[in-house]
């Protein structure tokens, strides 16, 4: 059942990114900071598709690798949904957004995130686990959400109230609250796709609120 679940989820973010390029061409650039909701969701996508494949490729040299490569890309660009934030906040005109410092900050914090990534999954030992007929590599002796999702998720929750205050628009917050929601509340179903499922829904109101914030739909907006 999470075999299928998976390959779902790979399909729903095929098509939100296909999605994402149809708004970003239309309403923005993909030089702007709001655009890395676009490799987020392809790297969700390649995330799922690995976990769904793994009972067809088998344990092996293979397998290892791509679900490595799942760490990896995780490390990169998960942290960069902070730059997505600002990009939200920057064109409803928070004030902390005009200031040039606040700026650096948060660029210096994104690249932090990954550097610290980086040297976490270089000291990681991997091995495969199979569970509700799912295959895959996880970080051994690793639980619960990593230090780089906590702060990515505590700045999200800090903007989208900043953006609700303002605005009265609440998806980005609600994104925000089931995601903390599906990762830290016991569910008891016997499933190990069900955190992607909130995952999921979560990147679904980011691009819901990528759409309602833009240009013509918030004036005047910045392009950033």
């Amino acid at each position: 059942m999470d075999t299928i679940l998976y390959f779902c989820y790979s399909l729903i973010y095929v098509i939100l990114f296909l999605t994402g390029i149809t708004l970003i061409g239309r309403h923005d650039n993909l030089f702007s900071l709001s655009s890395t909701l676009l490799f987020v969701t392809f790297a969700l996508f390649l995330d799922n598709i690995i976990i769904a494949s793994g009972k067809f490729i088998g344990d092996g040299p293979l397998l290892e690798m791509l679900n490595i490569s799942r760490f990896w890309i995780h490390g990169f660009i998960t942290p960069t949904l902070i730059l997505f934030g600002w990009g939200m906040a920057k064109r409803i005109h928070i004030p902390v957004t005009e200031k040039i410092g606040a700026f650096y900050f948060i660029l210096c914090l994104t690249s932090g995130l990954i550097i610290y990534e980086c040297i976490e999954n270089m000291h990681k030992t991997f091995i495969p686990v199979e569970e509700y007929g799912v295959l895959r590599y996880v970080g051994e002796g690793s639980s619960g959400p990593p230090l780089m999702v906590l702060i990515v998720t505590f700045v999200l929750l800090v903007i989208s109230i900043n953006i609700f205050l303002r605005t009265r628009w609440i998806w980005m917050l609600l994104a925000v609250m089931i995601m903390i929601g599906g990762s830290t509340i016991p569910i008891p179903i016997k499933s190990s796709a069900i955190t992607n499922a909130f995952e999921m829904i979560f990147i679904c109101l980011l691009w819901f609120t990528h759409y309602k914030l833009t240009p013509q739909k918030h004036m005047p907006l910045s392009r950033i």
